[in-house]
């Protein structure tokens, strides 16, 4: 898809824009950061079907800003946002269970060798302190896992609602969240969607984030896929890096 829209509710205005956003970081710095030598083949091949790129700019990242990665994975987003709001340091949050993983330790330990500023938080959203003052954060295909628990990967179930409150006290006024997640069918309930298939129904993300103060701030379609059948999955091999995602971003007012 080479055409994305982004709903800007703040002034009511809808703007469609031909090829990368325009708004945003510049977009050699941003191209720079994904050409870094320390992201990965894994990292790189899945760019063209996740638009990094056109995703990082729509939260106008700038240096000095503090910068929060929730349930950051392998650092997929984490790596890139560095060197964007260097010499700040960007915050990554995974779980003690999740990090268990040889590769994903292996991973990890790699990563701050090369990044040293980048703190790692480990810890369950919602049961450990979130430090104040971040200009910016991200759910990246993460938002749904509010709603998962695991025994095998020691996660216990989670209250959505008090994290997000927990986030918005923690951000600064202005202050951008980005929610990139795969859109399950509407009216799915979230815990049995997210344990089922790992899906979430983007009004139950818009209604959880406005309970917890934040304002939408824009939407784009760059990353919908319809096709992509929403009974599986997201890591059956029929469709995984294919799923049908919305995109959104709130502003903490």
């Amino acid at each position: 898809m080479h055409f994305w829209q982004a709903v800007f509710t703040s002034a009511g205005l809808m703007l469609g824009v031909a090829g990368s956003a325009k708004a945003g970081t510049d977009s050699h710095s941003i191209a720079a950061a994904l050409a870094a030598p320390d992201r990965s083949a894994t990292e790189r091949a899945a760019d063209a079907g996740r638009h990094p790129g056109e995703m990082l700019s729509l939260i106008d990242l700038r240096p000095g800003q503090r910068v929060l990665d929730v349930v950051a994975g392998g650092g997929y987003y984490t790596c890139p946002v560095v060197p964007l709001v260097a010499p700040a340091a960007v915050h990554a949050q995974t779980t003690a269970g999740l990090m268990d993983q040889p590769s994903m330790a292996e991973r990890w330990s790699s990563l701050k060798r090369a990044h040293p500023v980048v703190r790692l938080i480990l810890g369950v959203p919602g049961r450990f302190a979130l430090p104040p003052g971040f200009d910016r954060a991200l759910f990246h295909l993460t938002f749904h896992d509010l709603w998962w628990e695991s025994a095998e990967c020691r996660i216990p179930r989670m209250d959505p609602d008090a994290f997000l409150k927990q986030l918005h006290a923690a951000m600064v006024p202005g202050g951008l969240v980005l929610v990139v997640d795969h859109r399950a069918k509407a009216g799915a309930e979230p815990q049995a969607e997210t344990a089922a298939r790992h899906w979430i129904d983007p009004d139950v993300a818009k209604a959880a984030m406005t309970k917890a103060g934040f304002v939408l701030q824009a939407e784009s379609d760059l990353l919908a896929l319809p096709s992509d059948g929403l009974s599986k999955m997201v890591y059956d091999p029929d469709i995984r890096g294919k799923t049908d995602r919305f995109v959104q971003v709130w502003r903490r007012p």
